[in-house]
């Protein structure tokens, strides 16, 4: 009994590391591409938003043919999205200079405002959402937005999916700005 009781709590605790590791993963790959893109001089936002997801309008939005039992899994997870924050050593583990990271410190949206009214110029923060995962952490959706100054910003999702273990941008859909 205290053998199979200690099996499982092993079985849980990888589990919970290897949902906690995707997420860091995902992360780091978005901050990876949006670099590659010409991200420079990005301020990284604390708080990660929800993420919606509706798999009727990412088919039409991406013609993908994605099986319908990974969307379907990636909707019902979309519920247990949650807000958070994202842990600021997974930041400091960037290994950007200033010329692409401006700052280690990730930025509250109290933050971002003051730093819009000290500098009075436009700035490049990047929110980057909690991702939404299929149950096997295979695919994966993600929204990142851009605040550029109060009341301008734009956006977009990211469909991503783990190929050979590395986390790869299949489609960028749903743009938007303001």
């Amino acid at each position: 009994m205290k053998r199979t009781l200690n099996i499982l709590l092993i079985l849980i605790a990888t589990v919970g590391y290897s949902q906690n590791n995707s997420e860091s993963e995902v992360f780091r790959k978005i901050i990876d591409y949006e670099i590659v893109k010409g991200g420079r001089g990005m301020n990284i936002q604390c708080e990660k938003p929800k993420t919606s997801f509706d798999a009727k309008d990412f088919k039409v939005a991406t013609g993908l043919n994605i099986p319908e039992n990974v969307l379907k899994e990636i909707e019902l997870n979309e519920s247990k999205s949650r807000v958070g924050i994202w842990n600021s050593e997974l930041i400091n583990e960037l290994i950007y200079n200033k010329d692409f990271i401006k700052n280690k410190e990730c930025l509250t949206k109290k933050d971002a405002e003051k730093l819009f009214k000290k500098t009075k110029k436009r700035q490049n923060i990047i929110s980057i959402s909690e991702p939404i995962f299929d149950n096997k952490y295979e695919n994966c959706v993600v929204s990142v937005r851009y605040w550029k100054f109060t009341g301008s910003a734009y956006g977009k999702k990211y469909f991503l999916k783990k190929v050979y273990g590395i986390w790869t941008v299949i489609v960028e859909y749903e743009i938007w700005m303001t």
